[in-house]
């Protein structure tokens, strides 16, 4: 595995993009055997007379020549067609149950077109076709090449390239949006011989490449495809006449999917970001007056107005909407307050009058049968969970920056309250890390410390048990206590906004920064680790260490 860590370590200290960096890790540890090509790598650096960064460019281009090559739309011909629907049926709707219904909209596909490796030879001087055997291997290739170049007659085995499906996954397949593995893949089996087995039936998978993942594919039968993963089974009676795919084929797809989709979100981020969103901004003193005179009128009339916006809201901004809350009209937000009625509305206040922190201005509460409603600013931007990865390195940096001179801000807010862990109010904090998501006030952080392990036993013995080096601290701050990267909000590379205080409050100081990695554990990974790890720094190494055991004891509080 050396040439494998010497060509990853080229990769990661040349001077490129984030997207390059991710294509070309992608493209070692994609390969049927990565020391192959780190080693194709590593010599294409060493015998030019190139810098680095452009012998990697090189590569990287030959990579997308080659890639872009499962692109093509080659012509199924009818007879292959017809035996494709006649081992799948022409009602098959790419899932498990139900597998058939009348009136499915599917089309035949090839997995990898045969045009890929026509010319590799010629072209480039054989660059290309170097590539593809270092990344699939020579017996791969020489497979590859025996299931793409069949005679016409041979119609059986020519079948092992096709697969049944809807048009607009078929279009997402293409360009990479999409892949499928077999059962045994996704199992951790091993990778497919060059010798495919005789099946009677498989179980197959379909899953969206992440990030970017693509909108508006639908299933056979209609059914949108949402959840981002699918399984469908295939069989046949005829394993002779009518194989079903073939298993190489599909990992030689997978395998150059990743490249495909990575390349079209280097595409986009090539184009720069989208205008700034119109928003109405108004300025504070003017906000705050006309917040005063609305709120002079009676509270009946008023929330009578806010609920025909959220009605106007729910057909404007259908994608805008969670169970507790809706974006209206004239950019505002309306928000149940479930777990924290009084909390967050405090928190917002206490934001605007000591901080210059890019959070919703509270506008108005109420309560209707039972539950806390606020009335409060929207942030333009979007969840940077959804973005990341269309980041620079360079504004990166700056959010952290950003992330760090706010959480700063946040800790100059004094504790009036007479405990030393507790919501803002002085109450019960609510955080999804503890125990039922709510507890205290406390006292002392032993105390604290005691609840988050209350239903697995007592902190002293979890932590001689885990051998776990607890610390007592002398700084409590006042935190956000979820930064997690949908509570972040970001247009055009900058850092626009934070949201959803309900679970803010005097916490440990370095509460904010484990929390924050806590939720980057599934909202954000290397991105936003990097960037949390600049805004903090390393002070709280010995505490991340400690909660990373917890997590696995503990998980979601629970």
């Amino acid at each position: 595995m050396a040439n494998v860590q010497a060509a990853l370590e080229m990769i990661n200290t040349a001077d490129l993009s984030s997207t390059e960096h991710l294509l070309l890790r992608n493209l070692v540890n994609s390969a049927v055997y990565p020391e192959d090509t780190a080693r194709l790598i590593t010599s294409t650096i060493e015998t030019s007379n190139c810098s680095v960064e452009t012998s990697l460019r090189e590569v990287k281009r030959q990579w997308r020549k080659l890639a872009s090559r499962l692109m093509a739309s080659d012509k199924i011909p009818q007879a292959l067609q017809d035996l494709a629907f006649e081992r799948d049926g022409r009602d098959f709707t790419m899932r498990r149950g139900p597998s058939h219904v009348p009136g499915s909209k599917i089309e035949p596909a090839f997995i990898v077109p045969p045009s890929m490796i026509h010319d590799l030879e010629s072209v480039e001087q054989g660059a290309l076709l170097r590539l593809l055997r270092a990344f699939l291997s020579d017996e791969h290739v020489n497979y590859l090449k025996k299931l793409l170049t069949l005679e016409p007659q041979d119609t059986a085995t020519r079948l092992r390239n096709i697969v049944l499906l809807p048009p607009s996954i078929h279009a997402a397949f293409r360009a990479g949006h999409v892949d499928i593995r077999t059962r045994n893949d996704l199992d951790g089996g091993p990778p497919p011989g060059c010798v495919d087995e005789t099946l009677l039936k498989c179980r197959y998978a379909m899953r969206t490449q992440y990030p970017e993942e693509v909108s508006g594919l639908f299933l056979g039968d209609g059914t949108p495809f949402r959840r981002g993963l699918v399984h469908f089974d295939l069989s046949t009676a005829d394993p002779e006449r009518l194989p079903l795919p073939s298993s190489l084929l599909i990992d030689v797809h997978f395998r150059f999917a990743a490249a495909l989709h990575l390349f079209y979100i280097e595409d986009k981020a090539a184009r720069g970001w989208s205008s700034a969103s119109l928003s109405l901004s108004l300025p504070s003193f003017v906000r705050r007056s006309l917040t005063w005179l609305w709120l002079t009128l009676p509270e009946c009339l008023r929330v009578a107005c806010y609920l025909l916006l959220n009605r106007i809201g729910r057909k404007l901004y259908p994608l805008d909407a969670s169970v507790w809350a809706q974006r209206l009209p004239f950019g505002l937000y309306m928000k149940q307050c479930i777990r924290a009625p009084q909390n967050e509305p405090n928190v917002l206040r206490l934001i605007e009058r000591q901080t210059s922190i890019p959070a919703p201005r509270l506008i108005d509460t109420w309560e209707r049968d039972g539950t806390t409603y606020i009335l409060m600013t929207r942030i333009p931007g979007d969840p940077i969970e959804d973005v990341q990865h269309l980041l620079s390195y360079s504004e990166r940096r700056e959010i952290a920056d950003d992330i760090a001179r706010y959480v700063a801000q946040l800790r100059q807010i004094p504790n009036n309250t007479p405990y030393l862990i507790c919501d803002s109010l002085g109450g019960p904090i609510v955080d999804h890390r503890i125990p039922s998501g709510t507890g205290g006030p406390w006292h002392t952080e032993a105390e604290f410390y005691e609840h988050l392990t209350s239903h697995y036993g007592p902190m002293a013995k979890v932590a001689e048990l885990k051998k776990l080096g607890i610390r007592e601290h002398e700084h409590f701050y006042f935190t956000h206590s979820d930064l997690h990267p949908s509570n972040l909000l970001v247009e055009r590379g900058r850092l626009t906004g934070i949201v959803d205080w309900e679970s803010a409050g005097f916490r440990p100081e370095y509460w904010e920064f484990t929390k924050a990695m806590y939720g980057a554990v599934c909202g954000g990974g290397p991105v936003m680790d990097s960037i949390f790890w600049r805004a903090f720094g390393r002070k709280y190494e010995r505490e991340l260490e400690v909660e990373r055991q917890l997590w696995y004891i503990t998980p979601f509080g629970s």
